[in-house]
């Protein structure tokens, strides 16, 4: 009997790599109400101010995190974490990504230079639900 070598078809530049994504509360005084997620996964949480949610995870295909983030009235949606090499490389510096919502909105800490970058403002819900119809 012959056996045919098996092979692993993966999409990711770097499979089975574990990832670290944190959202971190730094707001004057206000707990965030938070929902972030993938095509295979979940994580909702209210954090209240200097905490943080956190998670880790392995992937062996392209896999994205989105992050749906609440204050009074006001809304931030953004990609948490993109399998690319520009998201990990340029975007977190490495394979943590961390994330501050703050006053102003949410920023992106790069690890190599050691720097926040704010990737989103605050919206109003009612523009966020204009929006979201559009794309609809």
């Amino acid at each position: 009997m012959v056996f045919a070598p098996t092979y692993v078809i993966c999409y990711s530049p770097w499979p089975w790599i574990r990832y670290h994504i944190a959202v971190t509360n730094w707001m004057s005084s206000e707990t965030l109400e938070t929902h972030c997620f993938s095509e295979h996964d979940k994580h909702d949480r209210n954090i209240p101010v200097y905490e943080n949610l956190s998670w880790s995870f392995k992937t062996p295909i392209r896999t994205g995190y989105h992050c749906d983030i609440y204050r009074l009235d006001m809304h931030i949606r953004f990609v948490a974490f993109e399998d690319s090499p520009d998201f990990i490389d340029e975007g977190c510096g490495g394979r943590h990504c961390f994330w501050n919502a703050t006053n102003e909105g949410i920023a992106l800490k790069n690890l190599k230079s050691g720097k926040y970058v704010l990737a989103q403002t605050w919206r109003s819900r009612d523009k966020m639900k204009k929006i979201s119809k559009l794309l609809i």
